[in-house]
């Protein structure tokens, strides 16, 4: 992990906080915005956000869009042509081409980032959709977190994250007529010679701010970087771990760490959700209950709405904030990010956010878990066998 130093570093607990945070700072913008999504929808949140980056580029701000063609399959093509239509540079990461292997369909890009102003950028679990507003928005409720940062240094790593996307993702206009090209290429054209003209000057990095490494993973290299920073995390215990991951199915490397460390004392607590969009992987999730449990940890269900989190805070020093899943998809087929953030008032209030739906879930308890009936158990085998192709 390389380290850079934030101005400041701020989570942001749900839609609620997240989502407008996001759209002032695309509504700000002055330079440049990048936006890097799993799940874009045509929904009140995605035309929120469609609205912000036309807006933003009719300022003449370079705006760039890349979101997951399997993740935003339901997406209308007409979305994304308005998008083009207004100034925006779309690409999809990995659609369905005829001289494209297929085997790469099954790689995705899971992340989640947005960079504004080389000042500010946001990652976590949130992708662009309403299932994350609250019931009285009109949404469904999605527990999950993002991280706010700021700062060149922080903005500059997770640009590269997204240019490796960028570089592998397929722009729209490529499949537009000839005429809609020349009219997007003229629009685009005009966006960055107004941007040229009022270009703002790079501040420098403050010295002594917040320690953050944003980590990414790649398609065939270092595809274990982030399940390596988890590691280290949990090895380094020594008096608490705390983790909330929508999809959990560790691997064994996990959670043999995840028990080691309870057994020399260090309080391990896992928020899984009650519930899962992806109800298989629930299943899977359950089999490995009853290791967990007798080495030790503590596992809570989360019974409110889906648990779509993917954070962990270790000792009030190490707080891990991205789109990270504990499953083989996460480790093997998908690209990801973390923000790594080395600070202990981010690290409390991850700790505290932690500890209170802590004390909205069920816990589980192995004498109980150990009653379900053999074709549950049959079930949860039968998921954790699949789990390669969750």
């Amino acid at each position: 992990m390389h380290f850079v130093s934030a101005r400041a570093a701020r989570l942001l607990v749900d839609a609620t906080e997240a989502f407008p945070e996001m759209l002032a700072a695309i509504e700000g913008a002055a330079d440049h915005v990048e936006l890097e999504t799993y799940i874009l929808r045509d929904d009140a949140t995605g035309r929120a956000f469609h609205q912000a980056l036309v807006g933003a580029a009719s300022r003449g701000v370079r705006v760039r869009v890349i979101y997951d063609w399997v993740g935003s399959l339901a997406l209308p093509a007409r979305f994304v042509r308005n998008l083009v239509d207004g100034g925006v540079a779309a690409s999809a990461y990995h659609p369905l081409l005829v001289r494209r292997p297929l085997w790469l369909l099954n790689q995705r890009d899971h992340r989640k980032v947005l960079i504004v102003d080389d000042a500010v950028s946001f990652t976590g679990g949130l992708n662009i959709a309403d299932e994350y507003r609250g019931l009285s928005d009109g949404g469904r409720g999605w527990r999950d977190t993002h991280i706010r940062l700021e700062g060149p240094e922080v903005a500059g790593q997770m640009l590269a994250l997204f240019e490796y996307a960028w570089r592998r993702s397929t722009p729209y206009g490529k499949t537009l007529t000839r005429t809609k090209q020349i009219g997007s290429a003229i629009r685009r054209r005009a966006a960055i010679v107004r941007r040229g003209r009022r270009r703002p000057a790079r501040e420098p990095e403050a010295e002594g701010g917040i320690p953050v490494a944003v980590v990414g993973n790649e398609i065939l290299r270092h595809r274990r970087r982030i399940h390596r920073v988890y590691l280290r995390a949990i090895r380094g215990a020594q008096r608490y771990v705390l983790i909330e991951n929508a999809y959990f199915i560790p691997s064994k490397a996990v959670r043999r760490a995840l028990i080691q460390a309870a057994r020399r004392g260090v309080f391990v607590g896992v928020v899984v959700g009650a519930q899962s969009d992806v109800p298989i992987t629930a299943y899977a999730t359950r089999w490995l209950y009853d290791q967990l449990l007798a080495g030790g940890v503590r596992l809570f269900e989360w019974p409110v709405s889906v648990m779509h989190a993917k954070t962990a805070v270790v000792d009030d020093t190490w707080s891990i904030v991205g789109s990270y899943n504990f499953d083989r998809r996460s480790l093997l087929h998908q690209l990801e990010s973390v923000a790594v953030v080395a600070d202990p008032g981010v690290a409390v209030r991850l700790r505290e956010q932690t500890l209170a739906d802590i004390a909205r879930c069920r816990e589980v308890v192995l004498e109980a878990h150990r009653r379900r009936s053999w074709w549950v158990k049959a079930i949860e085998y039968t998921a954790y066998l699949v789990r390669h192709w969750l």
